[in-house]
């Protein structure tokens, strides 16, 4: 939609969704006659996304008017990125669990066989990427906080202005990654007023759920379906102070809450509701100091809270905390033929958690507590709270200009990254309660002794810390891009040192292309290295993991049994250690070929790429080794310790077709499709690569006893690689463009995997695990967006805006994990109401 405003001094613009400006004349209104809005329908349907040139052969580029057409209604960015054959999303998206239904982060993402941590995340020029650990999902553990996300901050899908992506041949302005980078701008302010605000909301009634045929045969009885909401809503205005300077101010709200029902234990405290909220702030400026030089700058504050019931415990509210701080202050110039650009940036991002500070287990027989369980002890309270933070300072700088026959660009980057973890105060876990009328307590001790109704005799103590680590990085790059007898070259290098693993590493990028003799056809071949980042993860856990236990006995005292804070130390386990001393830096070597250009008689462009990667030296635990120390008892006790290895590797061979047309203003069309292997040894950081976890050990498979490696070596990556997918996509512009849809569709093929079959088998008088080649079906997943002009005046216009996620009702995940939550999401609907001015 169009927007022409006529102003009382005969001034015309037109004011698009993305903010761009274009200045027209008209007749001036009559003297106090009130101005005229005239609403047109958008220009063209908004094409999927758009290709890089031949030596970005790559890159892939959503305008704002794409990722307003097929964000879905959660307003999270990542799912747009479906459409791009090279990234993998989870295999498990659809679980309508609890608490998938109630998270509201960003989709994790693999690109081009990557780890979902190793991709790099840039927001308006500052990066938002984790070094901490961020693997975990037990949200109840005492020395982790399992809410944490690979893409630190986050923006709404109404706030962006562009996105891309690059998944290959990747220039040497970008370090720091195994998988691929994504770029993502939010839009610019405009040069006239405007604003929007909106609200969507979905729920239990707007939704239908499904469960997979292996759950079903699993299941004689299904349990009770899920039951949620969520709500999306915000504004934003333009405000062009002058002619000099412009701003945006922004704010966005997503909330979700679900229904938690507590263990069989717990069913008399009732159910309880979970919230998860997500916050955008975002207040942004642009000042044109001369006609060649500007000044942004930005605020963005995007803080996330999750709240979460352990169901075997009361009074044990947790509520983990995500998102961030970024913020840039930037100058863009030109001096003579060159650009240039000098950033300064700062990013901070929270990963805390607030609760009770520690549990308390209470007997059955003691009084008092009848509504808290039936026939079993009482627990009361959670972990209690844990820091988690990263802050990350940086300045960098680009300048690019003619030099000989060429084009020079150059540039440098330096960044200051802190990490820390911190329990202030020791945490105990109260258990082995004394019951009866007779108990007496010395002091106060609050719940740990109750007079006359029980009493604690042990606790575990987890150990207060404080454990930091910092980063100093630098980086410098270069590439010269040149024509030699027709051949297209862009050569470069990129030079890293991080100070945390001190290694100086020398990434090469190569990118050769040719225009062929037939018409249009282009064809690019690439070379090029890739290095990874420093971990701080498990730096930060060598504080961690102190425990204590006590215990203590009553003095008898007149029929009494009287408790002090006599404690006896009986046990002491040491914290895990952990190393990075002597590691390499994680890489990944790439060569890919892409062939692009127009389509004979059929119209459009397409895009043929071949990607193979290589990644070695990626970090992995090592097997556990157990040495013996003396404790603070006097006995000899055991300690676990683990250290960080470059024994991880991955490989991924890639073959994808991507084809755009346009049809017209009204229709656009997209297909792509992805054929590929990914072979990866461990997931997260802290798993053991593939041959030292199973080493030695045995499986029952296809009718004999073999090496687990050996059963599981024709498998791929499990998860994030499915190795045949189809995408489709289409938008369209109806009723002079009042009405635009769009209907998009990922199809994944069926695949055979060998994996546990959760039966045993007796041989020789050994039991062993039975494995064997598990089916799963193929599954499609379509999705629909409508948004209708309801009313044009000359005050502005509503829109209402309808997406329905899984049109067809089907089942995306075929496995079966969960007999209490075994419940898939259907077709789903957001229904939203937008008004623009």
């Amino acid at each position: 939609m169009r927007i022409l405003l006529l102003t009382s001094v005969g001034a015309v613009a037109v004011l698009t969704a993305s903010g761009s400006v274009l200045a027209q004349t008209a007749p001036s209104p009559s003297a106090g006659e009130i101005p005229t809005v005239v609403i047109e329908g958008e220009g063209q349907a908004a094409r999927n996304y758009r290709m890089g040139d031949a030596q970005d052969s790559g890159t892939s580029t959503f305008k704002r008017d794409s990722v307003e057409a097929r964000a879905p209604g959660s307003g999270d960015v990542n799912e747009i990125l479906k459409a791009l054959p090279t990234v993998q999303f989870t295999s498990t998206q659809g679980r309508a669990t609890r608490a998938e239904l109630q998270d509201l982060r960003p989709e994790n993402i693999s690109i081009s066989g990557g780890s979902i941590y190793e991709n790099l995340f840039v927001l308006d020029g500052v990066g938002v990427n984790s070094r901490l650990d961020v693997s975990g999902t037990n949200l109840a553990a005492f020395d982790d906080v399992g809410n944490g996300s690979a893409q630190t901050v986050w923006m709404d899908a109404s706030l962006i202005g562009e996105v891309a992506v690059r998944d290959s041949n990747i220039s040497a302005e970008y370090g720091q990654f195994t998988g691929g980078v994504v770029q993502i701008a939010t839009r610019a302010p405009s040069r006239t007023y405007g604003g929007e605000v909106y609200y969507g909301q979905t729920s239990t009634e707007m939704a239908s759920f499904r469960v997979s045929d292996r759950a079903r045969a699993a299941l004689s009885v299904l349990p009770a379906k899920p039951d949620y909401d969520k709500r999306r809503y915000g504004f934003s205005v333009d405000l062009p102070v002058s002619e000099r300077l412009r701003m945006l101010a922004a704010y966005n709200r997503s909330e979700a809450r679900v229904t938690n029902y507590p263990s069989t234990n717990y069913v008399a405290l009732g159910n309880l509701s979970q919230r998860s909220v997500s916050d955008n702030f975002l207040l942004k400026g642009e000042y044109d100091l001369a006609s060649d030089l500007l000044l942004t700058g930005q605020v963005n504050y995007s803080p996330y809270e999750s709240e979460f019931h352990p169901i075997n415990s009361r009074d044990n509210l947790l509520e983990s905390h995500g998102g961030g701080l970024t913020a840039k202050l930037g100058l863009e110039g030109r001096r003579g033929l060159a650009n240039w650009t000098l950033d300064l940036t700062h990013a901070w991002s929270d990963n805390d958690r607030d609760g009770p500070a520690g549990t308390i287990q209470i007997p059955t027989t003691a009084t008092g507590f009848e509504n808290c369980s039936l026939g079993a002890s009482c627990v009361l309270g959670s972990v209690g709270p844990l820091t988690q933070q990263q802050s990350d300072t940086g300045l960098k700088g680009r300048w690019e200009q003619q030099w000989g026959t060429g084009q020079l660009r150059a540039g440098f980057d330096y960044a200051h990254i802190e990490g820390q973890k911190r329990r202030d105060e020791t945490v105990y876990a109260y258990l082995g309660g004394v019951a009866g009328l007779n108990t007496a307590c010395a002091k106060d001790e609050g719940m740990s002794c109750i007079p006359g109704v029980y009493a604690a005799a042990r606790r575990n103590g987890y150990a207060a810390f404080d454990a930091k680590a910092s980063i100093d990085n630098f980086g410098l790059w270069a590439e010269y891009n040149f024509d030699w007898a027709g051949f297209m070259i862009r050569t470069g290098a990129r030079y890293d040192y991080e100070s945390f693993l001190g290694n100086h590493n020398i990434a090469p990028r190569l990118s050769v292309s040719r225009d062929l003799p037939w018409a249009g056809i282009n064809l690019t071949v690439g070379a090029n290295r890739y290095y990874g980042r420093s971990f701080l993860g498990y730096a930060l856990r060598e504080g961690a993991g102190v425990t204590r236990g006590y215990m203590r006995t009553p003095a008898v005292v007149n029929g009494q049994r009287v408790w002090s804070d006599n404690w006896t130390l009986t046990n002491h386990t040491d914290t895990s250690r952990w190393s990075n001393i002597g590691l390499d830096t994680p890489y990944s070597d790439e060569f890919t070929i892409a062939v692009n250009g127009p389509v004979a008689w059929l119209g459009g462009e397409y895009r043929i790429k071949g990607i193979i990667r290589e990644s070695r030296d990626q970090f992995a635990s090592s097997a556990a080794e157990t040495s013996f120390y003396d404790t603070e008892t006097g006995t000899t006790a055991r300690r676990t310790t683990r250290t960080i290895t470059n024994d991880g590797e991955r490989s991924y061979e890639g073959l994808s077709l991507e084809y755009v047309r346009d049809f017209g203003r009204n229709h656009t069309l997209s297909f792509s499709t992805n054929l590929s292997h990914t072979d990866a040894t461990n997931i997260s950081y802290f798993d053991m690569a593939d041959e030292t976890e199973f080493e030695g050990e045995l499986v029952y498979y296809q009718g004999k006893v073999v090496p687990k490696l050996q059963a599981l070596a024709d498998n791929q990556l499990e998860d994030y690689a499915n190795p045949f997918i189809i995408n489709a996509d289409w938008a369209a512009r109806w009723f002079d463009g009042r009405l635009r849809t769009n209907v998009n569709a990922r199809w994944r093929d069926s695949f055979t995997r060998v994996a546990d079959t959760l039966v045993n088998i007796t041989v020789d008088g050994v039991r062993y695990d039975v494995f064997d080649k598990v089916e799963f079906d193929s599954s499609v997943d379509v999705n629909l967006s409508a948004t209708i002009d309801l009313v044009k005046t000359q005050y502005g216009s509503a829109l209402l805006d309808l997406r329905v996620n899984n049109l067809f009702n089907t089942v995306l995940d075929q496995d079966y994990t969960s007999g209490s939550q075994p419940y898939q999401l259907g077709r789903n609907v957001w229904l939203s109401l937008k008004y623009r001015y």
